[in-house]
């Protein structure tokens, strides 16, 4: 099947946002795609003012839909998720750098045919067992297998999986691929533990995973629906034991509840700041605000079988019905900057020479015209649905660009989904003819194609 391209970067260069409040706040919290500190932080002194603290609590939207390793790719879930896994190699999000987590090092053969990860010694899952290559093998086998988890396409170049010993894993590839250690970083490549997990029956039907069992920093101490998830500390954690002893996960679903919890000292760390409160924030004295340059875009894609996506001239004239500066004042009040790139600025891989059109409705509206296309009844050239998601601004971005699209004859229906029905709609069943959404698109480049 052809793949749907992204054709339009709409907002990239995000200046994300978390706040915490200062006196008695952790700065280490794993993080979404919106955010900038690591999971490897947790495990630092627990207060910017110096004074010690046991426990950190912190905000996310949504209740948890599963606490397992390889599940959807719901970025609150890899909140509490990254605490508990861990993957081969994961993504320093302000260095944008891979760093190894649990294999200590990797080395390509000269004609990229062969992966050799050197693991470390003396991992233990959370119940006591040894960590081994084998743990990594039958983990990369079940994913490639499984068309449903996020990493599977990215193992299709893969031919075949090897553990010569318990700490040496090697990637037989069937073609060359470049980006594939970056793929080892990104969503759904923690490792899974065998011993637990190869029982016969389904990943997605096994009992630990609402009792997760992981190699990472903290364990798995409790879980209420819709209230928290609290996870505490491995003290036997292979790098150093962790400096809190809890970490609780509190869901708060409304953003201006979420930011009065944490200036009343209810939370400490919140991580999904809305950029109107910025300019409110700012100088508070009693609260941190931690911004980062990321590339995370808000960015929409046209599906090519469908027949209108497939038009360059369609597309081609919704890019010039996107301003750019308007999106970034109104919906992220300036803190996310604008974008004319394909591929954000900060990244090694953009072109900022093929960049996209100037905002001009008018220009679109005569592009439709010289195409073929005329208006129907109602005024409008071509109708085309746009589905996007409850999170990252997108809303607000989609109802500007339908306001734009109209006055160039482009009739804009939206379907603002839940996320889940947004991932299970457009990622895993490609039923979409145009498609918004924002965040993160991976450790490398390639992964934009797909």
């Amino acid at each position: 099947m052809k793949r749907n391209l992204a054709l339009l970067l709409v907002v990239a260069l995000m200046a994300s946002l978390v706040l915490s409040a200062c006196a008695p706040t952790g700065d280490g919290t794993p993080t979404n795609d919106s955010n900038t500190t690591t999971d490897q932080n947790t495990n630092t002194d627990s207060s910017s003012s110096g004074e010690k603290r046991d426990t950190v609590n912190l905000s996310i939207k949504a209740n948890l839909q599963s606490i397992d390793g390889h599940g959807v790719r719901n970025l609150q879930d890899m909140l509490v998720r990254t605490q508990m896994y861990e993957g081969l190699y994961y993504l320093n999000e302000s260095t944008l750098e891979l760093e190894p987590r649990i294999a200590e090092s990797y080395e390509v053969s000269d004609d990229g045919m062969t992966y050799t990860f050197h693991l470390r010694e003396g991992v233990k899952w959370h119940d006591g067992e040894d960590f081994t290559a084998e743990d990594v093998v039958y983990t990369m086998e079940t994913i490639k297998a499984n068309p449903s988890y996020f990493l599977s396409t990215n193992l299709q170049d893969v031919a075949s999986f090897e553990a010569p010993d318990d700490y040496t894993f090697v990637m037989n590839m069937a073609q060359p691929n470049v980006a594939i250690v970056g793929y080892l970083a990104w969503y759904g490549s923690f490792i899974m533990p065998e011993h637990l997990y190869n029982n016969g029956e389904s990943w997605d039907d096994n009992e630990y995973n609402m009792n997760p069992v992981g190699t990472g920093p903290f364990k798995f101490d409790s879980f209420q629906p819709g209230i928290a998830t609290t996870v505490v500390k491995n003290a036997d954690y292979w790098e150093a034991e962790p400096k809190l002893d809890k970490v609780i996960f509190q869901i708060i679903p409304d953003n201006t509840t979420a930011v009065q919890a944490l200036l009343n000292g209810e939370i400490d760390i919140y991580t999904s700041l809305p950029d109107s409160e910025y300019a409110n924030l700012k100088d508070n004295p009693g609260v941190r605000l931690e911004p980062n340059i990321y590339p995370s875009p808000i960015y929409i894609a046209f599906n090519f079988n469908e027949e209108l996506g497939a038009d360059q001239a369609v597309r081609t004239a919704v890019a010039m019905c996107v301003d750019r500066e308007s999106i970034s004042q109104k919906v992220y009040a300036g803190v996310k900057t604008p974008e004319y790139a394909m591929y954000p600025s900060i990244s090694w891989a953009s072109n900022q020479e093929d960049v996209a059109p100037s905002f001009d409705p008018e220009g679109a509206a005569k592009l439709l015209e010289e195409a073929g296309y005329t208006k129907d009844a109602d005024g409008f050239y071509i109708t085309l649905p746009l589905d996007c998601f409850e999170d990252s601004g997108c809303p607000d971005v989609a109802k500007l660009m339908q306001a734009d699209c109209a006055k160039a004859g482009i009739n804009l229906e939206l379907n603002i989904m839940e996320y889940n029905a947004w991932n299970d709609k457009v990622y895993i069943n490609r039923n979409f003819v145009v498609e918004m959404q924002g965040g993160f698109q991976g450790p490398d480049p390639a992964a934009l194609a797909s």
